[in-house]
């Protein structure tokens, strides 16, 4: 499964490089990731957390890098992991390029999935889908890093600041709960979950879709016409001796 996408940040393009190169810095960049161990500059134990609604898959494998050009500004990555309580598995090759453009700077992503359980389940449109929506929600988070002196995350460790959603298009944030407390209970901070919530991401997708007038008759007539069909051929069938 060919997956692409995109993000912008106004950021010099060589600060953006060694930013996304500081893989235990940005890693909080992205929803429900985090770098659990660093076994080499090159390679780093990885957990990724996903909810499907009430349904939640934890991940856990290995990220390697196998190009880093400075000079070009292009890496390519491979990563491996599996389902901890499951057998579903995730297996991707990453190529990540940055371009400089009116005082901005511009990364392409192409990853080569293949996924195997429940997430293969969602399909390409869904994954591809969700995946526009995580990158809108990393370049967010991305931009706010970059304003940050090194060494601190966004919103602080552990944490994530809540992004600002592109022009258009409403992007969910990822989801934190905590437990409620007990009337008699003394308050304690709340923890927040740090998972990628695919299910409110589809949602988002689908607010989109609907808040957009042309997509909304292209629907409207996408059911009416499956109806029609529908009814044809229960008519048909209701004919014959």
């Amino acid at each position: 499964m060919q997956i692409d996408s995109a993000f912008s940040v106004v950021a010099p393009i060589d600060q953006v490089w060694d930013t996304l190169m500081d893989f235990q810095r940005v890693a909080g960049c992205v929803p429900g990731a985090e770098i659990l161990n660093k076994l080499s500059d090159d390679a780093y134990q990885v957990g990724m957390k996903v909810k499907l609604g009430p349904v939640s898959m934890q991940y856990k494998g290995q990220m390697s890098v196998l190009e880093r050009n400075a000079g070009e500004h292009r890496a390519v990555f491979q990563g491996r992991a599996q389902e901890t309580r499951g057998q579903g598995t995730a297996e991707a090759t990453v190529t990540l390029n940055l371009a400089e453009a009116q005082g901005s700077t511009q990364g392409t992503v192409s990853a080569d999935l293949a996924l195997s359980g429940k997430a293969a389940a969602m399909g390409k449109s869904v994954i591809g889908g969700v995946t526009e929506q995580m990158m809108a929600l990393f370049a967010a988070n991305l931009q706010s890093l970059l304003a940050e002196p090194a060494g601190e995350a966004p919103g602080g460790p552990g944490q994530e600041t809540p992004p600002a959603p592109p022009a258009g298009s409403p992007v969910p944030a990822v989801s934190a709960v905590s437990a409620p407390l007990s009337p008699s209970a003394p308050s304690a901070p709340s923890q927040p979950d740090n998972s990628l919530d695919a299910l409110s991401l589809a949602k988002g997708m689908l607010t989109d879709q609907l808040s957009n007038p042309g997509k909304l008759v292209g629907l409207l007539a996408a059911v009416a016409f499956c109806a029609y069909r529908l009814g044809r051929r229960a008519g048909l069938r209701a004919g014959r001796p």
